[in-house]
């Protein structure tokens, strides 16, 4: 059994100095957010062997926030740029060239991807269950956890369960 945690990074601040999209930091929020999900994350048990991140400003401060709570070593996040500006088929790449000895990862990047990842790999019916009632699915600060009963290089459409889903703003209530 391999299990994924995927996670999109924290709100962002937008009225930063940052001059690039990369370069946009999280908000007070963002940081916020990312706190309190790695702390659920550690009261589920929820701890990835592997965390693969985009290198992303706000993505790496979300990582690290993340990490931290975990107790994962932040050195060890593998930062990784074709995260950034990725597609499904990226992200497939990424997850199918894990070593068959890791057993969980956790993969953190960016909207529409991310959420493109988790439906290809759930199936349009498991996932749609999730969306709020504005019909957003990924939020930011979101992490979901799927299991997939195959290797890694094994990984394709819709041969993953998806088995839970943590956001910030259910965690307030």
């Amino acid at each position: 059994m391999k299990t994924i945690y995927l996670a999109r990074h924290a709100k962002s601040s937008w009225n930063s100095n940052a001059e690039t999209d990369f370069d946009r930091p999280l908000s007070s929020r963002g940081e916020a957010d990312a706190k309190r999900v790695g702390e659920e994350m550690l009261n589920r048990g929820w701890l990835p062997q592997k965390a693969i991140s985009s290198p992303a400003i706000r993505a790496k401060q979300t990582s690290k926030i993340l990490c931290s709570e975990l107790n994962y070593p932040i050195e060890s996040i593998q930062w990784n740029s074709e995260i950034y500006s990725a597609y499904t088929v990226t992200l497939l790449h990424v997850l199918t060239n894990i070593d068959e000895t890791i057993d969980s990862v956790m993969l953190l990047g960016h909207n529409p991807a991310m959420e493109d990842l988790l439906v290809h790999l759930c199936g349009f019916a498991e996932t749609h269950q999730y969306k709020q009632s504005n019909g957003k699915l990924f939020t930011t600060a979101n992490v979901v956890k799927i299991n997939a009963d195959v290797s890694w290089k094994n990984l394709m459409m819709h041969h993953a369960d998806l088995t839970a889903m943590l956001r910030p703003k259910e965690l307030d209530s």
